[in-house]
């Protein structure tokens, strides 16, 4: 049975670089799928903040997620899914084609490691401005904790 792999962190804990590694090991028969990729080649921008043109990524991404996973493919989306209800929604298109889910859950990766590795990134196109990785962290991670 083929699976979806959903990575949970905020920017910079890593689940972009593993999951990279995880398809290389296996390429032809695994997959990545990136929001920020998806933007990129939509937009020209790794996030415009238009309500439309993020409808038209997860449109997207949901899309691809599931003909993958239909054809056969094992996919890793290593996006933040931070937020609960996208995280059971994206785990619904995964159930919905008979496909496994495995969680990738690296929200204890410390918050001083996030913004380490967000600001050293190359190119500096893909930082992460260090104030929205610090409210990511109070709204999902923080709650955690309490």
């Amino acid at each position: 049975m083929n699976r979806l792999v959903i990575t949970r962190g905020l920017p910079g804990c890593g689940k972009t670089t593993r999951a990279r590694a995880w398809v290389a090991i296996d390429p032809r028969t695994r997959c990545r799928v990136n929001r920020d990729d998806l933007r990129e080649m939509f937009h020209a921008s790794r996030f415009t903040g238009i309500s439309e043109c993020e409808e038209a990524v997860t449109e997207a991404q949901y899309a691809a997620i599931r003909t993958l996973l239909q054809a056969g493919r094992d996919v890793v989306s290593d996006d933040t899914w931070l937020h609960q209800e996208l995280f059971y929604r994206v785990r619904r298109v995964a159930r919905s084609v008979g496909a496994e889910v495995e969680v990738w859950d690296l929200r204890g990766v410390p918050l001083s490691v996030c913004l380490e590795r967000n600001a050293s990134r190359v190119p500096k196109i893909e930082i992460v401005p260090e104030a929205a990785i610090v409210r990511m962290h109070e709204r999902y991670i923080l709650q955690l904790t309490i």
